[in-house]
Formats: structure tokens, sequence, C-alpha cells
């Protein structure tokens, strides 16, 4: 059972892209990590 799912997400900051079609979910009782480059989009995506 999930307990966020995510689907297609997008976001642009003044026509840069952030994210594109993003989808992910996170089941229930699950420990998760996000990782990545500098400027990749983790903030963004944790703020949407």
């Amino acid at each position: 059972m999930s307990l966020i799912e995510f689907q297609s997400i997008s976001k642009s900051f003044f026509g840069a892209k952030a994210l594109e079609q993003v989808s992910f979910g996170i089941d229930v009782g699950s420990t998760v990590g996000l990782i990545g480059e500098n400027g990749a989009g983790k903030s963004t995506l944790m703020n949407i």
C-alpha cells in the first residue's frame, strides 16, 4: 500500500525545467533517501 504517490510531476521556474515527468511512490513502512547532484531538483520535489 502506498503512503504517497506522484505521477508525471513537472515544475518550471521562469521557463527553466526543474522537474520533468517525475513519477514515484513510497510504500508504508519504507525508509527513503533522495540523492542527486546539485541543482538536480531534490529540494523542488520535496517542496511540491
